[in-house]
């Protein structure tokens, strides 16, 4: 009896909190819809080589190179030219249809060539084929396209069923052959593509019963296929549409089997009952016809801030949908001497966003989760610190962030940042995590603690202690190459300053217009700049430079010696002029800015040192050329006792050091000849 008074308050208790529970859940009212697609149009692309070729939906994996199969003499007999499969095609019924197969070829050396060519296509057990009718069995000098239209009938296919193109030739025969003639069959590449027009089952795409939080409502849809995460990477786009209007925000990815969930957060209910119609369209290429579907959902949501305004999913996010996140990778750099050496310090400042944000939010709110199936990046922390009720909370708590740097510290670093982030870190930070005399992780949340698609900020500070006068590298390519990028285009942006005392010494980029290097020269320290914009993945650059703290690379050193050097020729050159004219050589000082210039724009010493050389042996070179200065020679005569007479051209006046008559001599001034007669 003494039970039933707490059951009655049990049920009381529960009947309150009932309604506050309905208003941050909600409720929706469907099944999961299958909306597309039985079989679709798709252009499959010619891959690989003749022997062991490839087809695929995907025109992003064309190359660069093209490959070709070569009939250069007369033939006879059938020959094949290439065969090319398409496995694990999605199972389902292939439509009745003709399909058109487009050979790209070329002819040379000679006026034409006939051939007869047959094209084979294996769909599962049953084959079909088309051979070339008489009046296109010439091909013309040139490059041109040779087609087939293949009547294939109705049937299945099963699943990881193969599609089997096989190509060969009979009867070649060339016309007024010149020299080497050849027929070469090209395929592979945007220049040379040959395609398959065909109607297959491509993939599934299933509508989800939409998830409901508060006024969040998750409508998400799956893609089975067997292409797994090349639908998404390769495909020219995927839109939903909630009552006709695109959801713009960016879909949470998780995979589920074979398969990826795409989930968008819609936040445009109107509160209550309501019907709403979703639509679906994926595009595999430019200029294809977007397969879609649409089925329509009943949900109830409340006036309530239960979500957080992004799907948090119960399986580990995917890092990308083929597009990519993006990067921005700033920081300092700062040189300074210590004992002897060079001590380098860099702060790093990695800013990460998209996809890959919220992944690595997802990843800290799931530190030590052991229900949860994870990556084994994400399974390589402990829990540490970390409580079950900070875990999966939707909110990353500060001892989750304490956790994550310090198993980032102790380590984690170079795992997390090369299988987690794509990086490699010995080309980021110039040297491997283990090599630093000090390193230290630290995160910056951005003011935004939720696990929602919002930017993060990576941390690192390290410090190295160098020899002075070798040569580094500073940075480095250091995104690893992934088949569906990790990032869309990244960006640099690093500051480097030194001492008085120390220098970056020929610090260059190469190969140089990928990213720039921007280097000058202070009298209190060095400046150094490395910058680079819409970077991919693909781009190559490497960064060095020579720490040192050599006096004559440090700034302060150098310019007092170059100081010294040019004091010291321009008093010269004026010990050289001191009966000369001087005016040309005040306007070389003119050069003086010009040293200056190479000095601020930290070329080498070598080079410097050669500019001060140059300007002091013009200095030195004006001086001895100069003529005699005509105030000089006039004192010179007016101390004279002999007697002077001036000249009729210039009016200097000569001494007259002979008595002779006629008398002959040369004007001090001018050099003219004046001829005394009496």
């Amino acid at each position: 009896m003494t039970a039933r008074p707490f059951l009655f308050v049990l049920i009381f208790i529960a009947s309150m909190m009932s309604p506050m529970v309905d208003s941050f859940v909600g409720t929706a009212t469907a099944e999961d819809t299958v909306v597309c697609c039985d079989s679709a149009e798709v252009d499959l692309h010619l891959l690989g080589s003749a022997s062991s070729g490839s087809m695929s939906p995907f025109s992003q994996d064309l190359t660069d190179t093209t490959t070709a199969a070569t009939i250069a003499n007369a033939v006879s007999s059938e020959e094949t030219v290439g065969k090319w499969v398409l496995p694990n095609v999605w199972p389902g019924t292939v439509p009745a249809n003709s399909w058109k197969v487009s050979i790209q070829y070329e002819v040379t050396d000679a006026a034409s060539v006939q051939v007869n060519a047959t094209a084979s296509l294996k769909i599962g057990s049953q084959t079909f084929s088309d051979t070339t009718d008489p009046g296109s069995s010439f091909l013309a000098q040139g490059s041109g396209t040779l087609t087939f239209d293949i009547d294939v009938d109705a049937t299945s296919i099963s699943d990881k069923g193969a599609i089997e193109l096989t190509l060969t030739a009979r009867s070649v025969v060339f016309t007024l052959p010149t020299g080497d003639a050849k027929l070469e069959f090209l395929w592979g590449s945007e220049d040379s593509d040959s395609t398959i027009e065909a109607v297959i089952p491509l993939f599934d795409l299933t509508l989800l019963e939409p998830e409901v939080e508060g006024s969040d409502v998750y409508f998400s849809v799956v893609i089975d296929s067997n292409w797994g995460m090349d639908v998404l990477s390769k495909s020219e786009s995927l839109e939903m549409k909630i009552g006709g209007t695109v959801l713009a925000d960016d879909p949470i990815l998780t995979s589920v089997g074979d398969g990826v969930r795409v989930t968008w957060t819609w936040q445009g209910a109107k509160g209550g009952i309501e019907t709403v119609t979703v639509d679906i369209r994926l595009t595999i290429e430019v200029g294809s016809e977007a397969l879609s579907g649409s089925t329509t959902f009943e949900i109830e949501t409340f006036d309530s801030s239960g979500g957080t305004g992004t799907y948090y999913p119960p399986e580990e996010p995917l890092k990308t949908s083929g597009d990519g996140s993006p990067l921005s990778v700033t920081g300092t750099i700062t040189l300074d001497s210590l004992d002897g050496n060079v001590q380098l310090k860099r702060e790093t400042r990695i800013e990460i966003g998209g996809e890959m944000a919220f992944w690595m939010r997802w990843g800290m709110d799931h530190i030590g989760d052991e229900v949860t199936t994870l990556s084994p990046v994400l399974k390589s922390f402990d829990a540490g610190s970390v409580s079950d009720d900070e875990r999966v909370s939707r909110t990353i708590e500060d001892i989750e962030v304490v956790e994550f740097k310090k198993q980032m510290l102790s380590r984690l670093s170079t795992y997390y940042l090369f299988e987690g982030l794509g990086f490699d870190v010995e080309e980021l930070l110039g040297y491997k995590t283990k090599d630093f005399d000090a390193l230290y992780f630290d995160l910056d949340l951005n003011n935004e603690r939720d696990v929602v698609n919002h930017p993060i900020t990576l941390i690192i500070t390290s410090t190295k202690v160098l020899d002075s006068g070798i040569r580094i590298r500073l940075l480095e390519e250091f995104i690893r190459v992934q088949p569906s990028p990790l990032w869309s285009s990244y960006s640099i942006s690093l500051s480097g300053s030194s001492t008085a005392m120390t220098s970056f010494a020929g610090a260059a980029v190469n190969p140089s217009g990928i990213v720039s290097v921007s280097h000058s020269r202070l009298p209190w320290g060095e400046s150094l700049t490395i910058e680079g914009e819409n970077l991919n993945q693909d781009d190559e650059f490497r960064v060095m430079a020579t720490p040192t703290n050599s006096p004559t690379h440090s700034p302060l050193p150098l310019l007092l010696m170059v100081i010294l050097a040019l004091g010291l020729g321009f008093m010269m050159a004026l010990r050289f002029t001191r009966n000369r004219v001087r005016k040309v050589l005040y306007i070389e000082l003119v050069l003086v800015p010009l040293v200056a210039f190479i000095h601020f724009f930290a070329y080498t010493p070598p080079f410097v040192g050669g500019a001060v050389g140059t300007v002091v042996l013009i200095w030195w070179l004006t001086a001895i050329t100069s003529p005699r200065s005509r105030t000089n020679l006039v004192e010179d005569a007016i101390s004279l006792t002999t007697p002077v007479i001036p000249c009729p051209a210039c009016s200097t006046p000569n001494p007259v050091m002979s008595p002779e008559r006629p008398l002959r001599f040369a004007c001090v001034g001018c050099e003219r000849v004046i001829k005394i007669v009496a």
